[in-house]
């Protein structure tokens, strides 16, 4: 038990050390914010190569700021140290600041000879002009502003052919090296025509960086075809020097080259002789690629027209698909709207792009167009058969038999079919131009007028919803 409460009571002390080192690092850290920020800051503006002097000594005092503090020494010494070196990190931004308006030249161009890492591929030139641009910081730093502008302008001139001699160097290394090493095999006479070719696209490289140091991709691909060509000339160079050995070294050459020919022409069954030479075969074995060539591009012209033709049948496919589609979902909908009526109430007729909702079970007394309560609950069948469409437009038709007087029918079937029409404003939420309404009185008979079944089929009041919009 007792061995326990020690183990307990040293986690507790550990802890309230813990508490004790975090509580000391809050109070440092509180205590150095600000100044630890202006040598932040300091840095982040480059300081140490714009203001060096200024930025030595900022950092110096800093540094031995954090070590009183550690040492627990005076508050007050500490702070006078922070305080100096704040100073020294003040005149710092403020020597930057001339810099940037002075040196603003020299400051660009340094920054582009870095970016071409002048100081790996032109060190001699980067280091002089590092030494100048110094002595442009330092008259800075004493006020002498004319002195600075001075070693800043031969900064710049250095720090600009430091740029250009990495950027050359840095691209055209290989090609030369390649080239070196071709020089030493002898190549200039041994590989003369390859050897030269690789030397002129070396020139028109540097000539081209000259004129354009920016000039970067169209200057590395013509050092690659110069790197390859040194090569070459290289490989070249010990080839013919190994053959000048040995004159079987000829024969074994030719025989090589014959054997690749056969190589090839044994890939579409062609067997080369070489009795006479190598100018047939090759002339063989170029015709055959030729046709293979020319095949190749009909093949492609086929198959971009194949996929043409694919093209527009996937899209009639598709076309069809949704016409399809369209087709079963309006008939699955002419067919939700039947459901609502009964034969006795009504006929639903599918024509085109009309469906027709004939109206058997409403009816008028002779002569007149009032709608009779009893109807109503047929009339709000009609509403639901409606809202199956709720974008197409519709007409209320109204019919009459052929007895009486034409004219009094025609007005008899138009007020008629205007009372359903209004009874549909009424009760549904329609713009008045969505329905529209129109008698033809007995112009348009469904039966014979002859008996009296067919006159009464031939009362009638049809609804047409027109599906064009749908």
């Amino acid at each position: 038990m007792k061995k326990i409460y020690n183990i307990g009571f040293a986690v507790m002390l550990f802890l309230a050390g813990g508490q004790s080192l975090l509580a000391q690092s809050s109070a440092k850290d509180k205590f150095f914010a600000d100044y630890e920020a202006l040598v932040n800051k300091m840095q982040a503006d480059n300081a140490e190569v714009l203001s060096p002097e200024n930025y030595q000594k900022a950092i110096e005092l800093f540094e031995e700021a954090n070590t009183a503090y550690e040492q627990k020494e005076s508050t007050r010494e500490i702070r006078e140290m922070l305080e100096e070196s704040a100073s020294y990190a003040k005149k710092a931004s403020e020597v930057i600041r001339m810099a940037h308006i002075t040196l603003s030249s020299a400051i660009e161009a340094r920054d582009a000879a870095i970016e071409a890492q002048a100081a790996l591929y032109a060190t001699k030139l980067w280091e002089e002009a590092e030494d100048v641009f110094a002595r442009a910081a330092e008259n800075l730093e004493d006020n002498d502003v004319e002195d600075a502008r001075e070693y800043g302008l031969e900064a710049e001139q250095l720090f600009r052919q430091a740029e250009l001699l990495a950027i050359k160097n840095g691209i055209l290394g290989e090609a030369r090296d390649a080239i070196a090493v071709a020089r030493d095999l002898n190549a200039e006479e041994l590989a003369y025509h390859t050897f030269t070719d690789a030397q002129n696209l070396l020139a028109q490289t540097e000539r081209l960086l000259e004129g354009n140091r920016y000039a970067r991709e169209e200057a590395i691909e013509k050092a690659e075809r110069a790197a390859y060509q040194g090569r070459h000339a290289a490989y070249l160079a010990k080839t013919i020097k190994a053959l000048s050995q040995k004159d079987e070294n000829w024969e074994n050459l030719m025989l090589k080259f014959e054997e690749i020919l056969s190589e090839i022409g044994s890939q579409f069954n062609y067997v080369p002789e070489f009795d006479q030479g190598f100018d047939s075969s090759v002339k063989s074995i170029a015709n055959y690629i030729r046709k293979l060539k020319d095949s190749k591009e009909l093949l492609i012209i086929e198959n971009a027209r194949l996929q043409e033709e694919l093209s527009r049948v996937r899209e009639k496919e598709a076309t069809s698909s949704a016409e399809l589609k369209k087709k079963l979902e309006r008939e699955a909908a002419i067919e939700k709207i039947k459901s609502f009526f009964t034969p006795s109430e009504a006929r639903v007729i599918y024509e085109g792009d009309n469906i027709t909702i004939r109206l058997k079970g409403l009816t008028f007394p002779s002569g007149q167009y009032i709608i009779q309560p009893e109807y109503f609950s047929l009339l709000t069948k009609v509403q639901k058969a409606l809202k199956v469409f709720p974008e197409s437009h519709y007409t209320v038709e109204g019919h009459t038999d052929a007895l009486g007087n034409a004219g009094k029918n025609k007005i008899l079937s138009d007020q008629r079919a205007r009372s359903v029409r209004e009874y549909l404003m009424a009760n549904m939420d329609l713009d008045e131009n969505q329905i529209t309404s129109i008698g033809y009185g007995e112009e348009r008979p469904v039966a014979s007028n002859e008996t009296r079944e067919g006159r009464i089929r031939n009362r009638r009041i049809d609804i047409v919803i027109n599906l064009t919009n749908e």
